[in-house]
């Protein structure tokens, strides 16, 4: 079999559905260049084909198994091709490119002519597979990215915050990753060692990986077991699970010095139930003001107050039990960013420590082998 203008392979319905929905975020629909809404399909030998598909800052290269009756590749909308396979049932689908571009697809009683697109305009791409890389199991960098993600700035302009920091070191018992995300408001900070393994440079390593990155990779993870493989490539990280290969553009600017925004002297500190703690949050919800989203605490000994107002519909309050000693103490936050911080907290309880009612607040879970940390910023009600 050799390479040419026609293509002819055919693909169980189930797999070739996931690797066409991995590519959805990825595929520009708005873009100026036509061809980046479109999908890149190679055959790669004769068991198996590999897509291809970019919008220059992000590159996704993944593979299923096929059976491949002649080599060849083809360029297809991303999101027509998806959604064609979608409404299909859970059967094998030939997928046949004759001379020309046009492309046919049968499964079961469906017919399909899609129009295609010439490979050969389609961007260039070649990437190494020899990067200095380190491993973590999946369910770890899973755990980081739900812990930090929702920190992430939503600001264009505030690029170099406008996603996740991980800072790559040496430690005694391996290698350091830390996760740090912050949109000025708030930061989550969370670490893992890598036991056993060093560092694949000859310094530290610091990547800020974009928030497109970040969603597109936790997409990738979903459903995935095993081991992820994180490449330190020229200007780029890189990200192989699987079959799947995601090339992420750094962000070329500096992450703020993270570690000195967090607090570490105290002299309040009270702990609740997380559980207890968000379902209080959740029942103070309706009657907080929609533009503020301001949440009062009012701690005291054994007892926490959450209580809300809206100077249109009324207020409302609710009490927690809490282990705390000390003088009363009031401070005010954004109801999401309580919501969001505890939520993602898997140990069954969580501290949080200030200074006074007016000072930046450091909330821990009680497990301290979690390794996470968040910083919230008060709102002043006064």
């Amino acid at each position: 079999m050799t390479v040419g203008e026609t293509m002819k392979f055919s693909v169980q319905r189930d797999q070739f559905i996931r690797l066409l929905a991995r590519a959805q975020g990825i595929v520009d629909k708005k873009s100026t260049v036509a061809v980046l809404s479109h999908v890149l399909l190679e055959t790669d030998g004769d068991d198996a084909i590999k897509l291809t598909c970019t919008d220059y800052d992000v590159v996704l290269m993944d593979r299923c198994p096929a059976r491949v009756d002649r080599e060849g590749r083809a360029v297809v909308g991303g999101k027509t091709l998806f959604d064609v396979v979608k409404v299909l049932p859970s059967v094998d689908i030939i997928f046949d490119k004759q001379d020309g571009e046009r492309i046919s697809l049968d499964a079961a009683s469906s017919h399909y002519s899609l129009p295609g697109f010439d490979p050969d305009d389609f961007p260039r791409i070649e990437k190494s597979s020899s990067e200095p890389s380190f491993t973590l199991p999946v369910s770890t960098m899973r755990s980081l990215l739900v812990k930090t993600s929702f920190c992430m700035s939503q600001e264009e302009a505030r690029m170099n915050l406008n996603g996740i920091f991980l800072d790559v070191r040496e430690s005694e018992s391996g290698l350091s990753l830390t996760c740090v995300s912050t949109d000025g408001h708030r930061l989550a900070k969370v670490e893992t060692v890598l036991d056993g393994q060093v560092l694949p440079t000859d310094k530290d390593v610091g990547i800020i990986v974009h928030r497109k990155g970040i969603n597109e990779l936790k997409k990738i993870l979903d459903g995935e077991t095993g081991t992820l493989s994180i490449g330190l490539g020229s200007g780029e990280v890189v990200f192989r699970v699987g079959g799947a290969s995601l090339f992420v553009r750094e962000i070329d600017e500096e992450y703020p010095e993270y570690n000195s925004v967090i607090p570490t002297e105290f002299q309040k500190e009270v702990r609740v139930e997380v559980a207890e703690f968000v379902e209080g949050l959740r029942r103070v919800l309706p009657l907080t003001d929609p533009n503020l989203l301001t949440v009062k605490l009012t701690i005291e000994p054994e007892r926490v107050t959450l209580s809300s107002a809206n100077p249109q519909t009324g207020s409302g309050q609710t009490h927690l039990f809490a282990e705390y000693e000390g003088e009363e103490l009031s401070i005010s936050f954004n109801h999401r960013y309580l919501v969001e911080c505890a939520s993602v907290i898997a140990s069954p309880g969580l501290s949080m420590r200030m200074f006074d009612g007016k000072s930046v607040c450091v909330v821990v879970p009680s497990d301290p082998d979690e390794n996470a940390l968040y910083v919230l910023m008060p709102v002043d009600d006064t």
